[in-house]
């Protein structure tokens, strides 16, 4: 019998009043489609809409799906360097940086008794469901070659998969929204349909749709399969949004997943784009130093969700993800945020977004048109990307992120654009 989840809300100030709290309705000329509750579980509804008349924190609290990896990075057939991983890893990262301060979230995740993150100098901050099985481990292996959106610079083999989420490890009650971002086959078809009973809106990493794997005797190669031929494609029109990278979007099936709901490909550093019925929209990318791209595209969309939570648009919000993951590649393994740098995009944010709030994530349509402010948005936080660049060439790789060994040695593979996943 699976063990069941603790909750763990992140620490924060005093809630305060937020325009994101109130349904607000677009445009007649603004394309929108409805959130992805599921109409039948009326005592989750019933939940949900108490916590939004409420208007506390729980209206806003969110719950994040994936397990947390250990990532041996090898460059040459040598390993160097040793990493705290997994999407749910980053993606906390950035909801505990960034979120408005009346926002919450709950993590479910698993490890083995051998997680190494426990009590590292940076830890796994949520704390994981313990496993007989062991960790999910991934190694990663670096090449000499030049990459291209469609030939990563990166080879992923699983060599340890734990157990699997199951719809029983989730909390029994409503979520404001959910982010489902496995990495190793861990969100089950049957994890993703519970989700989408409990929260109103659900955001999913193609790459927990669409990822299979060699056995471990084969060498745990990674590898692509269609999403039309999974069990997730019959899950797909009650998803909020769907976010792939252009190495993955071709095995999405990008025409038939826009008709049902909003498909954004990351594109490195050319930023990304946004595909609905009916439209589609490119959002800028943002400057960085690159050292490692392992969790850029968990940043960007964990930065995504944040930028919906402050009331931005989901064009709007598109631009916090692409910033989101390009800081999440100027460092090995989850980064460290400076805080000037943290204090700047809040301050951004709370000048900006929650003034002009044109989505609401708690309330009955997402809008995707960009905002009157989207290209000064663009602009102040390039200030704080800049701001971000200076603060990393003054300092040099060190392991105060967590990592078990140094980093050094992976210096060498830095460019000077970003490069989501």
């Amino acid at each position: 019998m699976p063990s069941r989840p603790y909750s763990y809300p992140t620490t924060r100030d005093p809630p305060r009043a937020s325009p994101v709290l109130k349904a607000v309705a677009p445009s007649p000329a603004a394309a929108a489609v409805p959130l992805a509750a599921e109409p039948d579980d009326a005592e989750v509804e019933v939940e949900v809409e108490r916590q939004r008349r409420n208007g506390g924190a729980a209206a806003l609290e969110g719950l994040v799906v994936g397990s947390y990896c250990h990532d041996v990075l090898l460059r040459g057939g040598r390993v160097v360097g040793e990493t705290l991983g997994g999407a749910a890893a980053f993606v906390s990262n950035v909801l505990d940086a960034a979120s408005p301060v009346e926002a919450s979230f709950a993590v479910v995740s698993k490890v083995g008794t051998d997680f190494a993150y426990a009590s590292a100098p940076t830890p796994a901050r949520h704390p994981p469901l313990l496993c007989p099985s062991p960790t999910t481990s991934f190694h990663v292996h670096f090449t000499d070659d030049a990459a291209s959106a469609h030939a990563p610079d990166r080879q992923l083999r699983r060599v340890h998969a734990c157990d699997p989420i199951y719809p029983a490890d989730l909390p029994d009650r409503g979520f404001a929204y959910g982010l489902a971002v496995g990495v190793a086959g861990e969100v089950l078809p049957e994890t993703l349909e519970r989700m989408i009973r409990l929260c109103r809106a659900v955001l999913v990493d193609a790459q927990a749709l669409i990822r299979a794997f060699d056995s471990e005797a084969k060498g745990g190669s990674v590898h692509h399969v269609a999403l039309e031929g999974t069990p997730y494609a019959r899950l797909l029109p009650r998803v909020a949004f769907l976010k792939a990278s252009s190495e993955e979007a071709p095995y999405v099936g990008l025409e038939s997943a826009r008709r049902r709901c909003c498909v954004i490909v990351t594109e490195g550093r050319d930023g990304c784009r946004l595909y609905w019925d009916g439209g589609e929209a490119h959002v800028a990318p943002f400057p960085a130093l690159q050292v490692d791209p392992t969790g850029a595209g968990d940043s960007f969309l964990a930065g995504f969700a944040t930028g919906l939570l402050w009331g931005l648009s989901a064009t709007d919000a598109a631009l916090l993800g692409n910033f989101f993951g390009a800081a999440a590649v100027s460092q090995v393994g989850v980064p460290t945020f400076h805080p000037k740098m943290l204090q700047a995009v809040k301050q951004i944010l709370d000048d900006k977004a929650i003034k002009r709030p044109c989505t609401c994530i708690n309330g009955n349509m997402f809008t995707f048109q960009r905002s009157d402010m989207h290209d000064g948005l663009h602009t102040s936080l390039q200030e704080a990307a800049r701001l971000m660049m200076c603060e990393q060439k003054q300092t040099s790789p060190s392991t105060d992120n967590g990592d078990i060994s140094s980093m050094n040695e992976l210096t060498s593979l830095s460019s000077s654009t970003p490069r989501p996943s």
